[in-house]
Formats: structure tokens, sequence, C-alpha cells
């Protein structure tokens, strides 16, 4: 387990959620920081949308296994990132916020914590980098209003610098492979 990610968990859960914007650039850091993120939501009472692409989630999915119990993978559901992101054939800032409400909806009802974990991969990234921070600044308004715990993680070497300036004004927290700061918005 990824103990400061755990930290960063704990912070977030003592305030009112917050935004976790991930950058990484190791896939093997990537998929350890998903089991431990993951693994913390559920192992704490929390409802987990865990947003993954196929391939990762394969590997992940292995890893939670062998970590949690059978209660605790009843609160883990996953959702295939490109449906998430493409639910009505294109990437729309309102539509794609209206499906992430409809998904998390059951379990801001059950008033659990709710923790969501979103792969964003895109074709090509420069016509979406308005859409992008549109539906970030969306999303960050939920997680105020439902005190969410939500990590957005984005690959580094694909991320734009625009994207990446963009998406710090919309997080709290920048995280990387292996470390992570508060950010002052």
């Amino acid at each position: 387990m990824n103990e400061w990610l755990i930290d960063i968990i704990d912070d977030l859960k003592r305030s009112n959620g917050g935004h976790i914007l991930y950058q990484f650039d190791k896939r093997d850091c990537y998929l350890q920081n998903a089991v431990s993120y993951i693994s913390a939501g559920a192992k704490s009472g929390g409802q987990v949308l865990f947003v993954e692409n196929d391939r990762n989630f394969l590997q992940i999915d292995k890893e939670i296994r062998k970590l949690l119990d059978s209660e605790e993978l009843k609160r883990v559901h996953f959702a295939n990132n490109y449906d998430f992101y493409y639910s009505n054939g294109d990437f729309n800032p309102e539509t794609v916020f209206n499906f992430f409400l409809n998904n998390i909806q059951p379990y801001l009802e059950s008033g659990a914590k709710v923790f969501t974990w979103g792969l964003v991969e895109w074709g090509n990234v420069k016509d979406y980098i308005p859409l992008v921070e549109e539906y970030e600044k969306k999303v960050d308004e939920a997680i105020s209003e439902h005190g969410l715990i939500s990590l957005c993680a984005y690959d580094n070497s694909s991320t734009p610098l625009e994207l990446k300036n963009n998406l710090m004004r919309c997080h709290d927290v920048l995280m990387t492979d292996k470390e992570y700061k508060f950010l002052q918005n």
C-alpha cells in the first residue's frame, strides 16, 4: 500500500472531500497507486467508482481481489473509461457530467463516502482542451457539494502543457507517481 496516498485520502476525508489531479509517468506506479486508492476507499466503507481502461482494469482487479474481502469488493464499481467519457458518442462535458452524477447518485443516497478514480485518455487531446476544463470544473463543483474524493489520472507524456495548466486550476491536489502537493487555488 502506498502510505502517502493513504495520507492524502485521510486529509481529504477530514475536510469536505477533494479533487486530485494525478499526472503519471510510469505504468507500474500508476497501477500500484490505483490499487492503493481503490483499496483505501473500499476499506473505509466508501463506495468506489473506478473508471479505467480494460487493459489496466484486469491487472488492478487481480491485485484488489487479494486485498479486499467480499463485502469490500461489493463497494468497488468498474466502468470502462471509453464508454464513460464517450457515453453520448463524443466528449460532451454536460453529457459526461450528467452520466457521472447518475453513476454516483445511488451511493450518495446511501450516505456512503464516495470515491472516484478516472483515467482520462484521448485521441487528439488538443481538440478537447476547453471541453476537459469545463467538465473538470463541473466535477469540482460536485465534489464540494457532495463531499466526494475524486482522482483524475492523466498520462503526463500525452497531456499538453496548456491542458496541464488548466487542470491545475480545477484540482486541490497535484499527485505524481511518487509525491504530491496541495494546490493553492
